[in-house]
């Protein structure tokens, strides 16, 4: 947490450097070699690197802390939320299907597609997850 409680954290940095990293992923992105000796292997973990701090970026602006893990009870409108979780991991898994099967995979490293697909389903599993809790009763209410 910042100093205050309700002080807002500052995350322009985290954003600004997430960016960058996450663009350097295309195919006109530079990088070096590494002791792997593969140029997009290394641009491809800084964008993995990017994408960390993008997500730890939403999250400390989300939930007022830095952190990784979106614990249920942190959310304020579930319901709501449910719903643009479910539809954000439809839109990733769209774009991963058309980034790995059309023209678009010669901009990006081989495994965008892949990383793709993992986020979506990630994020299709929490919002499934957080549908038992919040709509089905799933939740244990006597702790």
């Amino acid at each position: 947490m910042g100093q205050h409680p309700f002080e807002p954290i500052d995350i322009r940095f985290e954003v600004l450097i997430g960016l960058i990293l996450v663009l350097n992923t295309l195919s006109f992105g530079v990088g070096f070699a590494g002791p792997w000796g593969d140029v997009d292997f290394t641009r491809g973990v800084l964008g993995l690197i990017g994408l960390t701090l993008l997500y730890r970026a939403w999250y400390a602006r989300t939930f007022g802390f830095h952190g990784l893990i979106p614990a249920l009870h942190l959310w304020s409108k579930p319901h709501r939320s449910i719903s643009r979780i479910l539809l954000a991991s439809i839109a990733t898994l769209m774009l991963s299907w058309l980034i790995g099967n059309s023209m678009l995979q010669s901009l990006f490293a081989e495994p965008t597609s892949l990383i793709l697909t993992v986020s979506g389903m990630l994020m299709m599993l929490m919002a499934i997850y957080a549908r038992l809790v919040f709509v089905s009763g799933l939740s244990d209410e006597e702790e």
